[in-house]
């Protein structure tokens, strides 16, 4: 499991006024991403760059830096960035980063972070102490680089998938002719051995364009099952859920993980946090009791709306025109506003995903109930007229 940990941001751009959206990271283990500190040690890390113009500027963004080597957990803080933000994005970064650990590597330097003023600082304690990385290079591997480096690290089909999703540099229509044109290239400076990479890179990311066609429809999933949870599993939703800040995150989280809505998953995640409790993280054990009640006030929203939702969910579901078709007929309800506002939701958070295929499926899915609706009322119209 990565430790390391990056959230895509969106953003304007202030000279052409273009919306793009960065990926920036937030949390950095040094042995992990050696690649990444060079970056925090020439102040480019958070650094972005406009796709139309090129006009480049800095993410106000915090970092928090993991050096198990020497037992050092360092957190950024931007400036003007108030006190008590800070802290508390401070102590989610951290139980973002203890539970991506191992539990043997839980230690109790983890919880002694100290702040220190932007990426400049965190440099100058990397350099002061001699921390990990801190005799890296100062030039970072290119985007393309560790694209290519996770994708062919991939093994097998999720892992690929999970690849092409995180790097926004692989889903460019153009990818597979630039990996193609940098292999010729490689090759006629006698590079082979990246020659050789970049042409598999090439021919994976072809592969994983034929895995999506073969598999049609993108597979879409909101209903609620109450299946009992693996430890790590349940241990991957406290964390997911302890980043939620507002309710509109929480109700995100809730999308991505419906197992939240389920008798079973409300159950283990007491536990849980009875457990912390018990261990003496209190702070963890209070977060995420605070969510439960949220997320229970939820499950009755959600509750109400479940004939809905299974609606939406088989409409998704529907191979062919006859399906959907009578679905139509039989249900009048996925023709009524909750049911748009339903799917616009779906595809908003397939798109945050970088599931630009399931994003595009649902809107188009979604567009189509809207011809339908605008049809009926023309008909209704006119009838009146007539």
């Amino acid at each position: 499991m990565a430790i390391s940990y990056a959230e895509q941001v969106a953003l304007t751009c202030p000279r052409c006024a273009t919306a793009f959206s960065a990926e920036v990271y937030v949390l950095i283990d040094a042995t992990e991403r050696p690649d990444l500190v060079s970056r925090i040690l020439d102040d480019s890390l958070h650094d972005a760059a406009c796709p139309q113009c090129g006009q480049t500027g800095r993410v106000p963004a915090p970092l928090l830096y993991h050096d198990a080597a020497h037992a050092r957990v360092l957190l950024a803080v931007p400036a003007d960035m108030p006190e008590a933000e800070w802290r508390a994005i401070g102590q989610q970064l951290l139980m973002l980063l203890i539970g991506a650990l191992p539990e043997a590597a839980r230690l109790p330097y983890l919880g002694e972070v100290q702040a220190e003023a932007g990426l400049a600082g965190i440099a100058q304690v990397i350099r002061q102490e001699g921390l990990t990385g801190a005799g890296a290079p100062s030039e970072a591997l290119p985007p393309i680089v560790i694209a290519i480096q996770d994708l062919l690290n991939a093994k097998g089909p999720a892992k690929l998938i999970a690849a092409f999703n995180q790097h926004a540099i692989l889903r460019d229509p153009q990818a597979v002719t630039i990996l193609q044109e940098l292999a010729t290239e490689a090759s006629s400076m006698g590079q082979s051995e990246a020659a050789q990479g970049f042409a598999r890179a090439a021919e994976l990311l072809e592969q994983i364009k034929g895995m999506r066609q073969e598999a049609g429809a993108p597979a879409v999933s909101i209903a609620v099952t109450d299946q009992a949870l693996a430890p790590e599993a349940i241990e991957a939703l406290a964390f997911a859920v302890l980043r939620a800040n507002t309710g509109a995150e929480l109700a995100q989280i809730i999308d991505q993980h419906p197992e939240l809505l389920a008798d079973t998953g409300d159950a283990a995640l007491s536990a849980y946090a009875a457990a912390a409790r018990a261990a003496g993280k209190t702070r963890i054990a209070n977060g995420l009791e605070e969510r439960l009640n949220a997320i229970r006030e939820l499950r009755a929203i959600y509750r109400v709306q479940q004939p809905l939702l299974e609606l939406v969910q088989a409409y998704l579901d529907a191979d062919s025109p006859a399906t959907i078709e009578t679905l139509l007929v039989e249900h009048a309800e996925l023709l009524e506003p909750a049911a748009d506002a339903w799917l616009a939701r779906l595809a908003h958070n397939a798109r945050e995903d970088g599931d630009l295929a399931l994003a595009t499926f649902i809107e188009e899915r979604r567009a189509f109930l809207q011809r339908v609706r605008e049809a009926l009322d023309a008909a209704d119209d006119s009838n009146a007229l007539a």
